[in-house]
């Protein structure tokens, strides 16, 4: 048999082997501050529903090994190709640019008006909160349009983090605060009980887009997309993502040590 031959017969014998040992160890982060998807478990890794559908979809032999570090710090060790997956989170042109995502969202995370139980605000659509003084979190960012709508349209004001925005609105400094449902659903249940009007969220969400598993475009583990999004698909056609949300919801409720920053 010809050299050529043989050497082609060969590599196409140890293709598949090869493919499957790319990625052998797959090193993820999250944001450590976002429950109930995610916060720090006890032994320098995370806890949450983002960790427990990573479990559910990583296909076996691939060992998972948590990253804890800032959530800035993490997107920007992705785009070097330090971690090699980011859980859960939204996809935007600036992130395309260095992670690909799973066409399947990992879960729904609506984001809706939080007010006080008394508040006027009758929510129908972007358009009712036009006479109000709003409250959005550092860094944040909504989707479906609402963020341009907001900027050109909204009297809003930015606060560090979602617990500040939280007692400005029982405080009357502002009439709303757009977030996250099930991130403000988890501090409003840590924070039962305690001084002050209560907070409800409004319908319908303003925007209802999922969030996204998004692998570093520089990693091996890239191999994995295609497999793990099939197994989303999967999942999600199950309601899987919504147990393990409701799930999670229970079991942070029991953390007492947990600091909202």
């Amino acid at each position: 048999m010809p050299r050529p031959y043989c050497a082609a017969l060969l590599a196409l014998f140890w293709l598949p082997l090869a493919a499957g040992a790319e990625c052998t160890q797959l090193r993820y982060a999250t944001n450590p501050n976002y429950p109930p998807f995610s916060w720090p478990g006890e032994h320098n890794d995370y806890k949450g529903a983002s960790i427990e559908l990573l479990k559910l979809v990583a296909p076996p032999g691939v060992a998972l090994a948590p990253v804890v570090v800032p959530w800035k710090r993490s997107q920007a060790m992705a785009e070097a190709g330090e971690i090699d997956l980011l859980l859960s989170l939204r996809i935007t042109p600036e992130r395309e640019r260095y992670l690909s995502f799973t066409r399947a969202a990992a879960f729904a995370n609506p984001i809706v008006v939080f007010v006080k139980e008394t508040s006027p605000i009758r929510y129908a659509d972007w358009q009712t909160l036009k006479d109000y003084q709003g409250g959005v979190s550092l860094g944040d960012a909504f989707g479906n349009g609402f963020d341009e709508y907001m900027r050109d349209n909204l009297r809003f004001e930015t606060a560090l983090t979602m617990t500040e925005n939280f007692r400005k609105l029982k405080a009357g400094r502002i009439d709303y605060f757009v977030s996250g449902d099930y991130l403000g659903r988890a501090y409003l249940r840590s924070a039962a009980g305690k001084a002050g009007p209560r907070v409800i969220s409004l319908d319908p969400p303003i925007s209802s887009g999922g969030i996204h598993f998004g692998f570093s475009r520089k990693s091996a583990c890239v191999s994995l997309l295609k497999e793990m999004d099939a197994r989303l698909a999967e999942l999600n056609s199950k309601g899987t993502p919504t147990r393990l949300l409701d799930e999670a919801l229970g079991a942070f409720a029991l953390v007492s040590s947990y600091d909202w920053k």
